[in-house]
């Protein structure tokens, strides 16, 4: 019995004193990884293309109607590569709001002060339909998926902008009812969104 209580106060002592030995040699430190999902907008490396940019856009574009086949099929611009995306988490839509509760504002002409923009423009998000310009405007989904999987960092997406044909008179009439020139101008606000 003496043998078996030196044995034991002996084993005690050899994992006291291991045990005393590493601790003071040691530090231990936990190290967390936050990953937040998140999402951006922006105007991609195709804006400028097209020519000058007013101060406060970060794009500008112009759609002319010069010819009688403009009017009567309308006119479009495909902005390569004008917005660009990042959305960590999960896939995302693209969101678009338009000025003036969707009314085009005349810049100079003898046309009516304001035109429904639904009668005039036409947008489009990368590979989606084209849609009637509206107040606000969901232009599409992107990602298959709400999940992380559908990820995507700097996608860059080309926008198509439609001027719809124009050949009802009274259209015609609110628009350009003099021998000059007219010009209407409107703002598209992108913004994004989780899938």
């Amino acid at each position: 019995m003496k043998n078996l209580f030196l044995v034991i106060t002996a084993l005690i002592l050899t994992v006291g004193v291991s045990h005393a030995q590493t601790t003071p040699n040691q530090a231990k430190v936990k190290v967390n990884i936050e990953l937040n999902p998140f999402q951006t907008i922006e105007i991609g490396s195709g804006a400028g293309t097209n020519g000058a940019i007013t101060t406060g856009y970060g794009d500008e574009l112009t759609l002319e109607y010069k010819s009688a086949d403009d009017y009567k099929k309308g006119v479009e611009k495909n902005v390569l590569k004008q917005l660009k995306v990042t959305s960590v988490g999960s896939g995302y839509k693209i969101l678009a709001t338009l000025s003036d509760n969707a009314q085009f504002n005349k810049v100079n002409g003898s046309g009516d002060a304001k035109v429904d923009a639904s009668q005039l423009l036409k947008i489009a998000v990368g590979n989606k339909s084209s849609m009637d310009a509206a107040a606000s405007m969901d232009l599409g989904s992107f990602g298959t998926t709400s999940g992380a999987e559908s990820s995507v960092f700097d996608q860059e997406l080309d926008v198509k902008y439609t001027g719809k044909a124009i050949t009802d008179v009274n259209l015609l009439k609110k628009v350009l009812n003099d021998k000059t020139q007219a010009k209407y101008s409107i703002d598209v606000v992108y913004t994004i969104a989780a899938n």
